[in-house]
């Protein structure tokens, strides 16, 4: 299993980036690469269905969601990145002086793609998230 590990100290409440991040169908509002994203019910399942900049669909289902301790981790069920069994987690941390840290982790096995290839795709698509984020809050 490969783990990515990306992170960012925001010059903003923590709630209020969590307000900004938490709902599993509102990605296309934060982060660039998501052009459009949508919520499905599949059984049991919540997914949404991310259609990414540049052409491509992506399927992630929810997998954990906890408000208290504002994090929540979610699958990718299908999709064009060359990884499998990807398992990840962004989690909000309050700071001291209204900062906050997002903290952004995947496990996955590379799969299509050498192990530094599938982990640079993926650092790559956390990172431009976090950027986002840091261009909306600022960066501490």
């Amino acid at each position: 299993m490969l783990n990515v590990h990306e992170s960012v100290v925001l010059s903003a409440e923590a709630a209020e980036v969590w307000a900004a991040i938490s709902e599993f169908g509102n990605l296309a509002e934060w982060h660039p690469a998501a052009v459009t994203s949508t919520i499905e019910t599949r059984g049991a399942d919540t997914v949404r269905v991310i259609n990414i900049s540049g052409g491509g669909v992506l399927t992630e289902k929810l997998e954990a969601h906890d408000d208290e301790a504002m994090s929540q981790s979610y699958s990718i069920v299908d999709g064009p990145l060359p990884v499998s069994d990807y398992y990840s987690t962004i989690k909000v941390t309050a700071g001291d002086d209204d900062k906050c840290t997002v903290d952004w982790t995947g496990k996955f096995n590379a799969d299509g793609a050498d192990d530094a290839t599938a982990s640079k795709i993926i650092s790559g698509i956390y990172t431009a998230g976090l950027s986002a984020l840091t261009k909306r809050f600022g960066q501490a």
